[in-house]
């Protein structure tokens, strides 16, 4: 084989890496860390310093066109991320919250000729929210939440074997400064006093950015997620158990590439997501929660969510 022989091969290789990764670039998530699952907005005391330390386990290995699952066992998509959340309330009506995380990404094609990885790791895109108290009584709380979000992680990572550019939805950050407002309302004392009713509107807006040195202005889809659910809580022994049910919508517009819609991304995803928190102790908190998608509707061709977890730690610090 000759020089020119193997030159032409190599790059056909590359050339088939690079489309495959367009054919289902959105995989129905950004780049960076699952920030939509972990905006939940909730009033604490005055005071205290609360620290959130969770990890989300996303596998997404389903191929879909449109409302319709193909027959296709060759890809899957494996995000994991460690989420930090401070929260600090600076009065009984604000409060202050960062949420600081760490990406891993996977992507693997599967073939008879050998498997293809691409992978990248790093901080990702950093979130601060400016919390508000709307109304409090017995049984109402409203609770607004807005702030943007940095372009802290990385949008140069590249290919390990061919150091070429990772596509936009594997890098570890959007690159982009984004808005995000959340509203919530809950009313406590449904059909008996433990039981409440939870609902969280959030919005992301996305801005653009540039790669390949201005080359390419990419700009992701924005993003409206809706989550309702009933929660009680119940005492076993000398623990309290609090257990809910939540139904999730997401929906994402499509991407921008160029000023363009960009192919294969964009949709509507729902869920079922059942969730549990432990008390510990009076400052320590454990919680999970599970994601099952009940529909999935996407542009063009993607990969969806088989299941998500989450499961982490909660621990509340006096300040005074």
């Amino acid at each position: 084989m000759n020089v020119n022989t193997i030159t032409t091969l190599s790059l056909l290789l590359i050339s088939l890496i690079i489309v495959q990764n367009k054919s289902f670039s959105q995989a129905c998530c950004t780049g960076g860390a699952p920030l939509s699952s972990s905006l939940g907005i909730k009033s604490y005391s005055e005071n205290t310093l609360i620290v959130d330390f969770s990890y989300d386990y996303n596998k997404m290995d389903k191929l879909y066109a449109g409302s319709s699952k193909l027959d296709d066992a060759n890809r899957e998509r494996i995000t994991r991320s460690t989420l930090l959340r401070l929260s600090y309330p600076i009065t009984n009506k604000w409060t202050v919250t960062s949420i600081l995380p760490y990406v891993w990404q996977e992507q693997t094609v599967f073939s008879n000729f050998g498997n293809t990885t691409q992978s990248a790791s790093g901080i990702g895109d950093i979130v601060l929210l400016g919390q508000y108290t709307l109304h409090q009584s017995k049984k109402h709380q409203v609770l607004i939440a807005a702030g943007p979000k940095f372009p802290t992680g990385t949008v140069y990572k590249r290919d390990n074997e061919f150091d070429i550019l990772l596509p936009p939805d594997l890098q570890v950050g959007t690159g982009s400064w984004d808005g995000i407002g959340a509203i919530s309302y809950s009313y406590y004392g449904l059909l008996r006093p433990t039981l409440s009713l939870y609902s969280l509107l959030s919005y992301r807006y996305s801005f653009e950015v540039g790669r390949y040195d201005g080359g390419q202005k990419y700009r992701f889809g924005n993003e409206m997620v809706l989550n309702v659910g009933l929660s009680d809580s119940f005492l076993i022994g000398n623990t309290i158990l609090n257990g809910g049910i939540q139904y999730k919508l997401r929906h994402t517009q499509k991407d921008e590439n160029n000023g363009s819609d960009f192919p294969n991304t964009g949709g509507t995803w729902m869920y079922l997501v059942p969730n549990l928190e432990i008390q510990v102790s009076p400052k320590v908190k454990l919680h999970s929660k599970f994601e099952i998608p009940i529909r999935n509707n996407v542009e063009g061709t993607q990969l969806v969510t088989s299941y998500r977890a989450n499961i982490g730690i909660n621990y509340v610090i006096n300040v005074k």
